[in-house]
């Protein structure tokens, strides 16, 4: 019997540790992504997060009578800034 549940505790521990492998391989961007997300994502992500802010500020008076502020902030300027500045290189 010990050497049965010793056989399937090492089998667990190979089947639980592929997907960190395997994310550890697909975690390095391709080249050329990276690029096309630094000369173009990133400078169009910013044009969207300064156009959100404005957004958001010009709308506040509606979204606080609405007391949907939260929800205007996170689509209008959390995401669009997490996406220019937070996010990994080639990832969307």
């Amino acid at each position: 019997m010990n050497k049965l549940s010793a056989l399937l505790l090492a089998a667990l521990f190979m089947i639980q540790s592929a997907p960190i492998a395997i994310a550890k391989a697909q975690a390095r961007p391709f080249a050329p992504a990276v690029i096309g997300d630094i000369l173009v994502l990133r400078p169009l992500g910013f044009a969207g997060a300064v156009f959100g802010t404005a957004v958001f500020v010009v709308s506040l008076p509606v979204t606080l009578s609405f007391h949907k502020t939260r929800l205007a902030q996170k689509l209008l300027v959390k995401k669009p800034f997490h996406f220019t500045f937070e996010r990994l290189p080639g990832k969307m």
